[in-house]
């Protein structure tokens, strides 16, 4: 038995070529020692020496078709330099960027959505699935074996007169276990587990990305919350400002001091301020629902998770983007793409092997017993083993033609790779663009709020004082209203083009597979 061992272990280190040659050394070795060891020696020596190069063959068996390389891209050393110095610290995309904000219930709400949200567990889900269509395909590397057993039992039989019931006349049975191996020569099954391989890692990579994605979504509609609960108390303000001036004008019709029209104008403005509150409650509602459905519960649980009359998160001063090539391993989007790649050039290989013999070995153990009345019709125990041989030969180029198509969806896959990566970096660019000008409007924003309510306040000192008209003070209090309420949208803007950003560098610290979800 050692002996043996020893035998099979040095033909595992061979090639195919080197396997067949020893084996026919071998045959033409047991050809010679057949006058010694007579027949029956001499077929137990055949069929130990052929099992024997048939495994030296399997192990080192070739595989066909293209292996994998990673395309190569170029891409910026640095981003655009006109707005990068406003973009840098010591805070980066690989970090939890959400807590940066500095508010504990975009904290909470971002960790229940990771858990809760559907759209993530899905994509969890696929994690598995596609884990396990990866098994199944490397299964096919094992040998399999299945039973197939009858018990018959006659009740009579029939002809042109009729059904003559005779219970037991006759009786059928058969027991069978077939086994098989299919030969991986030419590496189809191992292409075929490469490629499901690969699909599994870029499953990972759509759960990574579609966490991503909801982290953001989380955090900008929670900004959009909070920018519009500030905009409906600028606006409650703004309604009681327009009130006091009815009152003070109504005040003076009565001293003769206004008139109707001066009265039904501030009227007017008043209820146009007033009309403002109900569209601004119903764009909060529309969010607040939005927020709901992400942390999948029910609209009126989500309430108490936020607390009333928070101020807008404060996203960080500035953030580090690091460089454009650092896209490629810090985005997920981007390494599902190459993913994709990875698994249709070993589909190539797959497809390329349907060119070349598929060579399996198969055997039973087969029991058929047939009784008719007295004497048994057939009577069968026998014992099989032998190589089954399958190859197209003539398929009007039909595989030739799959292989094409295969090669067509590999330049598919590869152009929308770069395409991803060229995405991804304007997304970097636009988001950085986008924040660094909408802090410098708000910068500015905040003094025009400050003047034009400095400006007011004068201006109805100034109309009391009657050195201007009603229209004026009017004028002068509508364009403080309308400055505050852009300067607080603003700042709403610049806390999510921060999330933006972060989201386009990477979003964060990303999640890793369950132990059981990862690949042995």
């Amino acid at each position: 038995m050692n002996t043996q061992h020893a035998y099979y272990k040095s033909l595992m280190k061979l090639s195919p070529i080197e396997c067949i040659a020893t084996t026919q050394k071998n045959l033409n070795f047991l050809q010679s020692s057949k006058k010694i060891y007579g027949n029956k020696y001499r077929v137990k020596l055949i069929c130990i020496v052929t099992l024997s190069s048939c495994l030296g063959m399997l192990s080192s068996c070739m595989k066909v078709g293209p292996d994998y390389k990673r395309p190569t891209i170029h891409l910026p050393d640095t981003w655009t330099t006109s707005i990068q110095t406003d973009n840098q610290s010591s805070i980066t995309g690989s970090q939890r960027w959400w807590r940066k904000f500095n508010d504990p219930v975009l904290n909470k709400l971002i960790t229940i959505s990771r858990k809760a949200n559907p759209n993530i567990r899905i994509a969890r889900a696929r994690i598995t699935e596609s884990w396990y269509q990866r098994s199944v395909l490397a299964s096919a590397w094992y040998p399999h074996s299945d039973i197939n057993a009858r018990d018959a039992h006659g009740l009579g039989t029939w002809d042109e007169s009729g059904v003559n019931w005779d219970p037991g006349s006759s009786r059928e049975q058969l027991a069978q276990l077939n086994v098989g191996w299919e030969l991986d020569f030419f590496g189809k099954t191992k292409r075929q587990v490469e490629s499901a391989t690969a699909e599994y890692e870029a499953k990972i990579e759509g759960w990574r990305d579609a966490t991503v994605f909801i982290n953001s979504e989380v955090a900008l509609h929670y900004i959009a919350y909070r920018t519009l609960e500030q905009r409906l108390t600028a606006a409650i303000q703004a309604t009681k400002n327009y009130q006091s001036i009815r009152d003070m004008i109504a005040q003076r019709v009565e001293d003769g001091l206004a008139n109707q029209l001066e009265f039904h104008e501030a009227k007017a403005r008043l209820k146009t301020s007033e009309a403002e509150i109900p569209r601004i409650q119903q764009e909060k509602a529309v969010v607040k629902n939005r927020l709901a459905a992400l942390l999948a519960v029910q609209p009126g649980n989500i309430g108490p998770m936020l607390a009333a009359h928070q101020k807008i998160p404060t996203p960080p001063s500035s953030i580090c983007t690091g460089f454009p090539a650092e896209l490629l391993r810090s985005r997920p989007d981007v390494r599902r793409s190459e993913r994709k790649i990875a698994a249709q050039s070993a589909r190539i290989g797959v497809a390329t092997a349907n060119l070349y013999p598929q060579l399996s070995l198969s055997g039973a153990i087969t029991y058929e017993y047939l009784l008719q009345g007295i004497s048994v019709a057939t009577l069968r125990r026998t014992l099989g083993l032998g190589p089954n041989l399958r190859w197209r030969i003539f398929n009007a180029c039909g595989d030739r033609h799959r292989i094409k198509e295969q090669e067509s969806k590999l330049t598919q896959a590869i152009t929308t790779y770069e395409s991803t990566v060229i995405n991804a970096v304007t997304q970097v660019e636009n988001s950085m663009s986008r924040l660094h000008y909408t802090k410098k409007r708000l910068n500015i924003l905040k003094e025009a709020a400050d003047e034009h309510q400095r400006a007011a306040d004068l201006m109805k000192e100034a109309y009391l004082a009657g050195q201007v008209d009603l229209r004026r003070l009017l004028n002068a209090q509508q364009d403080f209203i309308k400055t505050k309420d852009e300067s607080i949208a603003t700042a709403g803007r610049r806390a999510a083009h921060s999330v933006r950003l972060f989201k386009a560098l990477g979003g964060g610290e990303l999640p890793q597979p369950r132990k059981q979800d990862k690949a042995n």
